[in-house]
Parts: structure tokens; sequence; C-alpha cells
């Protein structure tokens, strides 16, 4: 298990994962609670960002940059990928003819790609 755990890919994986698991869970509660999604959205996207950043800045990449430099970089990536989201999945549905699901789980795959290399190479590569 520790061999697989040295891998930088794995640990990005488990914790993009749990990042989202708690982003899905942030919004439900504040769509329960009462909030329009779209301020649930943002206060969610907040706080996962918040617990996401450190993890993927110490346990997944390591960086030894200024955190400040970091975490400007680590928010533009992470809005990227959200943005691919929302224009590449309603593309792929009207204009492709995509089963909403398959589109949906299609532009996960390619965010979650272009989002680790983009963290690795962009966000905590060597300055």
């Amino acid at each position: 298990m520790r061999a697989v755990l040295e891998r930088a890919e794995v640990r990005y994986l488990l914790v993009a994962g749990a990042a989202q698991g708690f982003y899905l869970l942030a919004m439900a509660i504040g769509v329960a609670r009462g909030l329009h999604y779209g301020w649930a959205m943002a206060a969610a996207h907040v706080m996962t960002i918040a617990l996401a950043f450190p993890a993927y800045r110490r346990w997944v990449f390591g960086s030894s940059n200024p955190w400040p430099s970091d975490l400007w970089r680590f928010v533009v990536v992470w809005f990227s990928g959200a943005a691919i989201g929302l224009v590449g999945t309603p593309l792929l549905v009207e204009l492709g003819g995509w089963h909403p699901v398959l589109a949906q789980g299609t532009v996960m795959l390619v965010a979650a790609v272009g989002s680790f290399l983009s963290h690795r190479h962009v966000t905590f590569g060597e300055r």
C-alpha cells in the first residue's frame, strides 16, 4: 500500500475524490437549509478550496513554493476545471447529441486529467 501512495496520481485521486464528495455534501446542506443553489455552490467552493488547497499542496504535490503564490494559481486552476464542466457538458449534450450522464462523465474525466497536470506543472511546479 505504501508503494501505491508514493504515486502523486494516486494521492491526487484520493484527495480530489474526497474534495468532490465534501463539495457535494456542503452544497446539499446549503440547499437543504434554504440557500439558493447558486449561493450554496459558491459557499461549497470556498469551503472545499480551504480544505483541498493544503492537502494538494503538502500531501499530493509536496510544494515548497511560497503558499500565497501557490494559492492564487490553485484557485485559477480550480475554477478553470469548473468552467470546463459548465461549458463542456451542455455543448456535448446540445450540439453533440450525447446523453447527459455520458457527457458529464466525459467532461469530468477530461477536467480531472487537466486539473492534475495543471496543478502539477502550473500551481505547484518548481519556481
